[in-house]
């Protein structure tokens, strides 16, 4: 029987959050992601969901600029195309030009 020494335990420890942490970080989550996000939909009316960053009401969203947009947000889950994923709206597609309340400067 072999002993489990605290080096062997930090690398499945590291291991396993890497198996948790990976699939976030790939387009695992774009792939769940089936159809656009309809402004309509009332989390997305309740966050001042649009499509388009230069739609956004001034008047409600003060502190837009027209330079957030969904792919330079910290919530966006990846994607190359038009529509991607967004961890706002899980299992929906926004544009890469829209906006929301929720929108957080990405790292980098």
């Amino acid at each position: 029987m072999s002993k489990c020494s605290r080096r062997n335990l930090f690398k499945l420890a590291g291991a396993g959050s890497l198996a948790l942490i990976l699939p976030t970080m790939t387009r695992f989550g774009e792939a769940l992601a089936q159809e656009q996000l309809d402004p309509g939909d009332a989390q997305a009316a309740a966050l001042g969901y649009v499509h388009n960053t230069e739609e956004v009401d001034s008047g409600q969203y003060a502190s837009h600029e027209v330079a957030q947009k969904c792919a330079n947000c910290q919530l966006a889950q990846g994607g190359d195309g038009e529509w991607i994923g967004c961890a706002i709206f899980p299992g929906k597609l926004v544009n890469k030009n829209g906006w929301c309340s929720a929108w957080v400067q990405a790292q980098g």
